[in-house]
């Protein structure tokens, strides 16, 4: 059984090096256009994973908040830069890791095998 895995994540050439990935473990992605599809991923589920770009998807310790407070949601963030001011909060309660851009394939699958043992 594939375990599916909402993706968010621009450009599109990372979306698919990312879903490449993902494709060679027990995942399925299923890729966002926005932060807005995200209600019809969780239609009917009782929780669900979100790969989340940092870099491109204007988020906020608020935004995240409600996301989490909204969706049993377990969030993987993706990221060029090291530090992020202003998502201390986000980083510290929201956010299960935050892995470097481009992700490395293994560190992300053992993310996910983490998530979903």
């Amino acid at each position: 059984m594939k375990h599916e895995v909402a993706v968010l994540v621009s450009p599109k050439s990372q979306s698919d090096a990312l879903c490449s990935i993902l494709g060679q473990g027990p995942y399925a992605p299923l890729r966002m256009g926005s932060i807005d599809d995200l209600p019809q991923y969780m239609q009917g589920r009782e929780s669900g994973v979100l790969i989340l770009d940092l870099d491109s998807e204007p988020v906020t310790n608020a935004s995240l908040r409600g996301l989490k407070k909204k969706h049993p949601l377990t969030i993987i963030a993706l990221s060029r830069e090291q530090f992020h001011p202003g998502l201390e909060e986000a980083l510290t309660h929201h956010i299960y890791a935050c892995l470097g851009k481009p992700a490395d394939p293994d560190e992300l699958l053992y993310v996910l095998k983490s998530i979903f043992a």
